[in-house]
């Protein structure tokens, strides 16, 4: 019996380290696509995505720090060459912020909800027609 029980830990201990062993040779691997991908996560044109994303914009617990609007200017800097037209972006910006006009009716608020299916795409083109310039940029 203990003979039994010995052979069974050493075989548990075995399949442990073979396992260990295996995730550690990818370890080298995974720093590489960690560093990569936070390199691509930090853009300007993902901030841009997440502060305008409605699911996140609205949510309760969304916060905007410096980076994030950073980037959304550098984004908004990049795609849009005119300056008037980023004038009006901004100044269609304020009404997105504070849910005013399409953005606030209920349906444009039922339809943030991820649970409801509709893309940021899909509602910014239901709800933005107030801010042609931003819907642009946006979608």
């Amino acid at each position: 019996m203990l003979s039994f029980i010995n052979m069974n830990v050493i075989y548990k201990v075995m399949i442990f380290l073979l396992f260990f062993f295996y995730i550690y040779s990818y370890i080298p691997i995974w720093n590489i696509v960690d560093a990569r991908w936070k390199l691509q996560l930090h853009r300007p044109l993902h901030a841009a995505a997440y502060y305008l994303n409605p699911h996140y914009h609205y949510n309760l617990n969304f916060k905007v720090n410096a980076n994030i609007k950073i980037g959304l200017y550098q984004c908004l800097e990049r795609m849009v060459p005119n300056a008037s037209e980023r004038c009006k972006i901004d100044l269609q910006l304020e009404a997105f912020k504070d849910a005013k006009g399409l953005f606030g009716i209920e349906a444009a608020k039922t339809a943030r909800d991820k649970k409801k299916k509709k893309t940021p795409a899909q509602w910014w083109d239901s709800y933005g027609d107030e801010c042609p310039e931003l819907q642009r940029f946006a979608i």
